[in-house]
């Protein structure tokens, strides 16, 4: 059962209606990574449950409440459900976040509106090869040159949040900009970029953004703000609520399979069993406690190294659960459950992928730097 706090006659979120649309999401995983069309039919669903905007001003989990533990448990649903649906999803929601952060009123009303009336579909792409993205002034207007990597949800994806260096007078470094994927052509996308071990389905290519005109009234905000913290680190929460989901489908598949074989009496699978679900609720609850620290601490900048630093650890951290869950459902399901038509050879792969985030280590290191300075300095952590 997905948790929403109590609604209000202007909100649009049917969660019986959300919890139906994970049940299809979810029968439909098997066929949706060699669907030519994607994951349309999954993200019009979303749409038809009011998820996608279900964070704006009014709605179930807006972002001007403190709604962050029951975020994490949506998105933590979503991924459960199919992890390149939850990927996508994500991308959405920190896309809209970054607008409610950054985006000036007027672009508030527009964006908001796409979503609200059309059911837009956003996406945040900041990953870049050699040829990266560059915003060069011309007459009125900013022409991009340059390419985007790992683009999840192309071909769906109605606007984009995509950054790239600025160097024009006041504006000077890394930007960010709302790209109307209209305007891109099928040639500028490189679907032969996109072939992984798993998360197949999230259609994740390689575009070329040459030759498009964006308006100033395209820019957000200032160039840097993009890495501003607590709230770019503090973002890792997010996609680790999607690992999560993952690593509970795998756990309640297990179980499933044992059951489907009569292995749930055997004290060796039990043990495993009993391994699998205490690393879950770990998960579960630092999860919680992740999303309550970033509704007390994200705007306080008295916490901001406490928050980034207990971010970082909920990401590693529940890293390391969803490989300690893998590992003992391999041994519970054994080569056969690994096996298609079983859906954990699906689930595997996604996950496996998926969990492979930037800079894992430097993210420990950070960890380690934030404990150590605070001994040094002789400051107690509100960890």
């Amino acid at each position: 059962m997905i948790e929403t706090p109590t609604q209000t006659k202007n909100q649009t979120f049917d969660l019986l209606n959300f919890e139906d649309t994970l049940e299809k999401i979810k029968s439909q995983a098997i066929w949706s990574e060699h669907d030519p069309e994607g994951l349309k039919k999954e993200f019009q669903w979303l749409k038809e449950s009011g998820a996608l905007k279900i964070v704006l001003p009014g709605e179930a989990l807006d972002f001007n409440q403190p709604n962050m533990p029951e975020l994490l448990n949506l998105l933590k649903a979503v991924g459960k459900a199919n992890l390149s649906v939850g990927r996508i999803f994500e991308g959405h929601i920190n896309t809209l976040y970054l607008i409610h952060l950054y985006a000036n009123a007027q672009q508030k009303k527009e964006w908001y509106q796409g979503v609200q009336d059309q059911g837009h579909l956003f996406g945040v792409w900041n990953t870049q090869a050699q040829n990266g993205i560059q915003f060069y002034p011309e007459a009125d207007q900013f022409k991009i040159s340059g390419s985007k990597t790992f683009c999840s949800g192309v071909g769906i994806v109605d606007r984009a949040l995509i950054t790239g260096n600025i160097d024009y007078t006041d504006r000077k470094g890394w930007q960010m900009a709302i790209v109307d994927m209209s305007g891109i052509s099928e040639q500028n996308i490189d679907k032969n970029s996109w072939k992984p071990l798993g998360m197949q389905a999230s259609g994740s290519y390689t575009v070329d953004f040459s030759g498009y005109l964006l308006d100033e009234s395209d820019l957000i905000s200032r160039p840097g703000i993009y890495l501003n913290q607590p709230y770019f680190s503090g973002g890792a929460i997010r996609f680790a609520a999607v690992h999560l989901g993952g690593a509970e489908a795998i756990a309640e598949n297990t179980i499933e399979y044992l059951l489907s074989l009569n292995r749930t009496e055997d004290p060796i699978q039990r043990l495993r069993l009993s391994n699998i679900m205490m690393q879950l609720v770990s998960g579960r609850l630092w999860l919680e406690k992740a999303g309550q620290h970033y509704d007390e601490w994200a705007d306080d900048k008295t916490h901001e190294q406490d928050l980034i630093a207990f971010a970082n650890m909920t990401r590693v951290t529940i890293e390391d659960i969803c490989l300690r869950i893998m590992d003992e459902s391999n041994k519970c399901i054994g080569a056969r459950g690994l096996m298609a038509p079983y859906d954990m050879e699906r689930i595997f792969r996604d996950l496996t992928f998926y969990l492979r985030q930037p800079a894992p280590d430097a993210t420990r290191l950070n960890v380690a730097d934030f404990f150590i300075k605070k001994q040094q300095t002789g400051h107690e952590s509100n960890i």
